[in-house]
């Protein structure tokens, strides 16, 4: 069997989602029913709880992403953040970097100050199996990150982890704390979790009652077998 959903970010709809399915709710369906893991963490689970998730999944990770759904997000989202115009040498957070994917993404685009941040200890150590990170932390992605100004970044980027959540919109004002004020913080928001968590009603008005502009909300690749794209989102402050 071949898989027919599309591979083109210009076949994507504005939602973030591949025509191949009729909405990304059917895309959804499509990956819970196919994996476990995948369908305890789209039920937004306490914390708690998806970090046992991630422990268990985290040897099997990325196989399962990549192979067994066709996980793009990574891939879309770095060719977008290295048309950012940054310095080579730019320091750059890499919030919720779970395995590495995306640190390895950067590296590869030429980035050498690439610090990683995650919650879970299992997916941390096999980022830290890539050697590409200067520095790797415990990140709680729905708390203050406790970043001195002095000790913020050039840029952040965040990849598959805001949609169903946990994190949440309300907590998009603490990544952006992590950023020097006008720094580029790129995000990816899963489209099924944008639709059902209603992203709609809730994106803007937290922006606004935080001082936060976004300058870019576009439709990317998400996990192209299930037909779930993903909205790629700069903010700014």
């Amino acid at each position: 069997m071949t898989d027919d959903t599309p591979n083109d970010k210009s076949e994507l709809d504005k939602s973030g989602a591949a025509k191949a399915n009729s909405t990304p709710e059917d895309g959804m369906a499509s990956a819970m029913t196919r994996n476990r893991m995948i369908k305890r963490t789209y039920e937004d689970p306490p914390t708690e709880d998806l970090m046992a998730v991630y422990a268990t999944w985290a040897d099997a990770y990325d196989s399962d992403l990549i192979d067994g759904h066709g996980y793009k997000a990574p891939e879309d989202a770095v060719a977008s953040f290295a048309t950012l115009g940054l310095a080579k040498n730019a320091r750059i957070l890499d919030a919720g970097c779970g395995t590495g994917l995306v640190g390895l993404l950067l590296r590869e685009a030429g980035f050498i100050h690439i610090d990683g941040a995650d919650l879970s200890t299992e997916m941390r150590a096999i980022a830290a199996k890539h050697d590409v990170y200067n520095r790797l932390f415990r990140l709680d992605m729905t708390a203050d990150y406790g970043i001195a100004p002095a000790d913020a970044y050039d840029a952040v980027i965040s990849v598959g982890v805001f949609g169903f959540g946990p994190p949440h919109v309300p907590h998009l004002n603490h990544i952006m704390g992590a950023a020097k004020p006008g720094a580029p913080v790129m995000i990816t928001v899963n489209g099924a979790g944008w639709n059902v968590r209603g992203w709609d009603n809730s994106f803007a008005p937290h922006l606004a009652e935080h001082g936060i502009a976004c300058v870019r909300n576009e439709p990317i690749r998400h996990m192209t077998k299930d037909g779930i794209g993903a909205r790629l989102i700069e903010l700014r402050r």
